[in-house]
């Protein structure tokens, strides 16, 4: 049994649905993060030069985000403030590593197919060539799909997280300049 399911196509079908999991759980991950580093640049970008037109948007990640600024535009400790502001920065930044992250995961897991495929085939003793082939074929598709889907990760979300995350951190900046110019703080070190 356990034979059939290394030799025949089991273990490879399990392995490509491990891998195509780990796909959609990247991808779900990163259009999160990408819709909050957007809803974040929208609301700071806009709210810089319209502050009833920021007030107005809708949506939660909006009304959240525009929560927290209201939050750290009120209080009086500065020091509470500009943690704040920079843990909004600190979470933009984390979306591109976490992208490199994703797509150096998929290409390991079609690497362990790989290896694990050559292993396998290695260990079959006889003549049967179909019992050579089991093996390899587990070595060859987990090698193309944790390749393809790290190719569709970096392509679909590659310059756009660079871009967006680049603007919702310029945007930032200047939201809390701002900020810090109205509270009297002035600049921080």
């Amino acid at each position: 049994m356990v034979t059939e399911f290394v030799q025949g196509w089991g273990l490879t079908a399990l392995m490509l649905v491990v891998i195509t999991l780990v796909f959609v759980g990247a991808a779900l991950h990163l259009r999160a993060e990408l819709r909050w580093v957007r809803a974040m640049t929208d609301h700071l970008g806009l709210d810089l030069v319209d502050q009833q037109a920021a007030a107005r948007q809708t949506g939660l990640e909006i009304e959240a985000i525009r929560d927290e600024a209201h939050a750290v535009l009120g209080s009086t400790d500065a020091a509470w403030a500009q943690k704040q502001v920079r843990s909004w920065q600190l979470r933009a930044f984390r979306v591109e590593p976490a992208l490199a992250f994703w797509t150096d995961l998929l290409k390991q897991l079609g690497l362990l197919g790989t290896v694990l495929g050559l292993g396998l085939s290695l260990m079959v003793s006889g003549e049967d060539v179909a019992e050579l082939l089991g093996p390899l074929a587990l070595a060859v598709w987990t090698t193309v799909f944790g390749l393809a889907f790290s190719i569709v990760l970096s392509s679909i979300y590659g310059v756009k997280l660079n871009a967006w995350v680049d603007a919702c951190d310029r945007n930032i900046e200047a939201w809390d300049a701002r900020r810090r110019t109205r509270s009297g703080g002035g600049a921080t070190p």
